[in-house]
């Protein structure tokens, strides 16, 4: 891939790459007026296969396509109303270790408040709440999955493109999609100062599942995984890592719960977070 420095982010109007023409767009600005993505005025028709040529011509590009969702059912939020936070700073992801991340917010959520810092006993019916949760795994941190290898078949991988609704398009200058969220200012939640952790996470998940950014929206993104875990066994560990990631209360799978989580996590090509 060319070097970022040389990409040019488009301006406002059409934009062809290689053989893919995108109508009329305007570039995103973050709060402080910076540009930090390029996206289509309208909704493209078959957008996750526009998604999909566009990525293919990626190396070629230097551009990062996604999908953009927003609030409320409409994309004016974050992409039209100037909330991005501005571009991070990613030169620390290289050293930034997507199992210290999980890990760390594994233990903000499976043990209750400071009673150990304060020298109280745990609320045993909180304790019991939290097992039945993470089961069958205790409250340390179980360690990250291992990576898959089955990739789906290209009939099925079009079939879940196809599928997807028309949507505006978004481009960002990034190496990789795990790095577009920091790189555009995105936001999730209070769960992280901004979005380093989360790319870091999207790395380690990128290279061990084939799993890509596809949309992002106001506090919600989707991933497409190209080898999504075929056995409950494998998914079961995937599930701990997911449960860390994202706010339980509010998560795409089921009940939140790791059982919940595994239930639906075989063979599926589509992983969507959500945070308050």
């Amino acid at each position: 891939m060319m070097a970022l420095t040389a990409v040019i982010l488009p301006g406002d109007g059409e934009v062809r790459l290689g053989s893919v023409a995108l109508p009329l767009g305007r570039r995103v600005m973050a709060v402080a007026g910076e540009p930090v993505a390029w996206a289509t005025a309208a909704e493209v028709p078959a957008a996750g296969r526009v998604w999909a040529a566009l990525s293919e011509a990626r190396e070629q590009t230097g551009l990062v396509p996604f999908l953009l969702a927003g609030l409320d059912q409409t994309t004016e939020r974050p992409w039209d109303s100037g909330e991005l936070q501005g571009r991070c700073d990613i030169s620390g992801l290289d050293h930034m270790d997507a199992a210290s991340v999980l890990a760390g917010l594994w233990d903000g959520k499976t043990h209750v408040g400071h009673e150990a810092e304060w020298g109280e006993d745990e609320d045993p019916e909180s304790v019991a709440l939290i097992e039945a949760q993470i089961a069958p795994f205790s409250r340390q941190f179980p360690g990250l999955a291992p990576a898959t290898e089955e990739q789906l078949d290209p009939a099925t991988l079009a079939d879940v493109l196809a599928a997807r609704p028309a949507a505006r398009i978004g481009l960002v200058p990034a190496a990789r999609p795990a790095d577009v969220l920091p790189l555009i200012g995105w936001f999730a939640s209070d769960q992280f100062d901004d979005a380093l952790p989360v790319a870091a996470v999207l790395r380690s998940w990128e290279d061990r599942f084939g799993a890509t950014l596809l949309e992002v929206g106001y506090s919600q993104i989707r991933l497409l995984v190209r080898r999504p875990p075929r056995t409950a066994g494998t998914a079961q560990r995937i599930a701990a890592e997911q449960y860390a990631f994202c706010d339980e209360r509010h998560h795409a799978r089921s009940d939140g719960s790791i059982p919940g989580i595994t239930a639906s996590l075989v063979g599926t090509p589509i992983w969507t977070f959500w945070w308050d």
